[in-house]
């Protein structure tokens, strides 16, 4: 009898959150594209954790004797114009990458995550003045925009991050406004509005919970885009500014010199190239282990 009865038990709440970690640690495991994008995004961030261990050289310490030196036992990846090494400046360079966008994506979600679900969830004006302002964001290119800001206010690698933030808003807000305008017509969100919640308990236990799985994918996303936003600003000297190591900076000092040395702007590009790669693949695959239904399509 004991035993009938420990059957008909419903599951605890343990238990269920303890069932859906497995399930998505295990399709996770199983999905060669999140796996892949997965060991380069720590990859990289061992890299930005370890930088001054496994760096060979400091990156600003140049000897013009050793100018654009090619690669060699000494210096693997060569060494550029001011004779400083090539390979520790891309592991240093990770930091201004990786944090640069990192940066730009807090700052959109910051912003961006409560006024999608606010516009949602009051609808009526509200809801359609701030649908028509991100609709005039997004008849521009942020890049192009960000050019005009950091024009404006001067180059660096904060001022550049903020302006981007700023300019991925709308992107965000509107992933999650769709997210939200579906859960405020189904049963549970009606059911407790019947039962008096206000209407901050209402976003906060029921709404914004069911907003995370679609904000991990678009924040996996976003941070591929701001890298190579972030790298273009610096390509045209508005990002991060000498001395400090930055890939985009590389790829501009690499340009100058790409028939004669073409291992400084090869370097700093396939850096580019990897770990836009590997947010990407991350991206793709936490979207098909969060929503199946998408790997089916």
């Amino acid at each position: 009898m004991e035993a009938d009865v420990a059957l008909t038990l419903p599951t605890l709440p343990e238990q269920t959150s303890h069932s859906s970690a497995s399930m998505f640690f295990w399709r996770l495991r199983h999905n060669p594209k999140a796996m892949i994008g997965l060991a380069i995004v720590l990859l990289l961030l061992l890299l930005i954790l370890l930088a001054p261990v496994i760096s060979p050289y400091d990156p600003n310490d140049g000897d013009l004797k050793q100018s654009l030196v090619p690669p060699s036992p000494a210096h693997l990846l060569g060494t550029d114009k001011n004779g400083r090494d090539i390979l520790s400046r891309l592991i240093f360079g990770a930091r201004s990458a990786v944090g640069g966008a990192l940066l730009v994506v807090l700052i959109s979600e910051v912003i961006g995550v409560p006024i999608g679900i606010w516009a949602a969830y009051r609808g009526g004006w509200v809801d359609e003045l701030i649908t028509r302002i991100w609709d005039m964001l997004l008849a521009f290119p942020p890049l192009l925009l960000a050019f005009a800001v950091v024009a404006a206010f001067g180059p660096g690698l904060e001022k550049s991050a903020i302006a981007l933030g700023i300019l991925y808003v709308p992107f965000i807000a509107r992933v999650v406004r769709g997210v939200t305008l579906v859960q405020k017509e189904l049963t549970y969100t009606e059911a407790a509005k019947a039962m008096g919640y206000p209407s901050s308990r209402i976003v906060f236990r029921h709404i914004l919970p069911n907003c995370v799985s679609p904000v991990i994918v678009v924040t996996t996303l976003d941070i591929a885009y701001a890298m190579l936003d972030l790298a273009a600003l610096s390509f045209l000297g508005l990002g991060v500014q000498p001395p400090t190591a930055d890939w985009g900076t590389m790829l501009s000092e690499g340009q100058l010199v790409l028939l004669t040395s073409p291992w400084l702007a090869v370097s700093a590009g396939f850096a580019i190239l990897v770990a836009v790669l590997g947010f990407n693949l991350l991206g793709d695959g936490l979207r098909d282990v969060l929503d199946p239904r998408q790997a089916q399509r």
